[in-house]
């Protein structure tokens, strides 16, 4: 009989595990949506500077080791810059040029334990008239009854987009509920040249870096298929940051092809304030980031706008 018994169990333990292993799965591919617009300031007539940003990424996990692990995404970017009001129709109203780009973007992504982040990323794509944003604003302006843009036809010149990106992450104090992070951004190439520093403040039930939402950093994690519906990260953030604009074409025009008929000189130096709201779930981000950023150019004023961000991961 005790024999009879010590096999049931087993048999007992063996499905047990069995079923355990059945149940976790690693999540390895995301699907991201970040949309940047001043319209969620939630004045919804405001339509100025960098008005809207809107950015589709595809992520998926290459390599997971006992260290570090290395993550590669896609993305579809749009970007649209206005002056301050789009009424305005002569040159000699605008206080910054209109501009329109649409991009592709490749990066590898590699997280560290020891709190590390290096992202590597290649941007290509176009600047200008022939990107279309001018004609998709105004269409969208006027399905849903908005003033039009009148100033289109003084926005940067066609140039090809071939920019480089490097953004660098250092966590030097952290536990669960408080960390102080270290966070540089570099840009070179035929739109974008800058060069960014802020320190990130989190508050909140924290995740490691090399785990949390702020990065996009849970591939590689198991989960139930099952779960229960509880939020395994919150936490709110404050950046503050200083800009140093070695050029940025989208204000100073087009390095490349025909000169844009209408440019601004850009501020060389430029603050940056970010705050905002993280909520993760196993499989589900959701986030919301407020910018405020001194004025670009010295014609121009101080600017704010929010980010929507959502993550599903499969």
């Amino acid at each position: 009989m005790r024999k009879i018994q010590l096999i049931f169990i087993l048999f007992l333990s063996t499905q047990a595990l069995n079923a355990q292993l059945v149940a976790l799965k690693t999540l390895t591919k995301e699907a991201k949506l970040l949309v940047e617009n001043d319209a969620f300031t939630l004045n919804l007539t405001k339509d100025q500077y960098y008005s809207s940003g809107i950015f589709g990424e595809w992520r998926y996990l290459l390599d997971s080791g006992a260290n570090s692990k290395k993550i590669r995404s896609f993305t579809l970017n749009h970007r649209m810059y206005t002056p301050k009001w789009i009424g305005w129709d002569q040159m000699e109203e605008l206080d910054r040029p209109y501009a329109g780009l649409l991009s592709l973007s490749v990066a590898n992504h590699y997280h560290f334990n020891n709190g590390r982040y290096l992202k590597t990323q290649l941007e290509l794509g176009w600047l200008g008239p022939g990107a279309l944003v001018g004609e998709t604003q105004s269409t969208w302006h006027k399905w849903f009854g908005m003033p039009q843009p009148e100033g289109w036809q003084y926005q940067i010149n066609n140039t090809p987009i071939v920019n480089l990106y490097a953004h660098h992450v250092k966590a030097f104090a952290q536990n669960k509920n408080f960390e102080l992070i270290n966070e540089t951004n570099l840009a070179l190439g035929t739109v974008y040249n800058y060069l960014r520093h802020e320190v990130v403040i989190r508050l909140g039930e924290l995740l490691p870096v090399h785990q949390s939402a702020y990065l996009s950093s849970f591939l590689g994690k198991k989960k139930y298929k099952k779960t229960k519906k509880e939020v395994d990260e919150i936490y709110l953030f404050y950046a503050p940051g200083l800009e140093y604009v070695f050029y940025n074409a989208t204000i100073e025009g087009n390095l490349i092809g025909e000169s844009s008929v209408y440019t601004e000189e850009a501020n060389s130096w430029i603050w940056q304030h970010k705050a905002g709201i993280m909520f993760s779930w196993p499989s589900f981000d959701l986030g919301l980031t407020a910018y405020w950023r001194s004025q670009e150019n010295s014609s121009a004023t101080s600017h704010n706008y929010v980010g929507i961000q959502l993550n599903q991961r499969f």
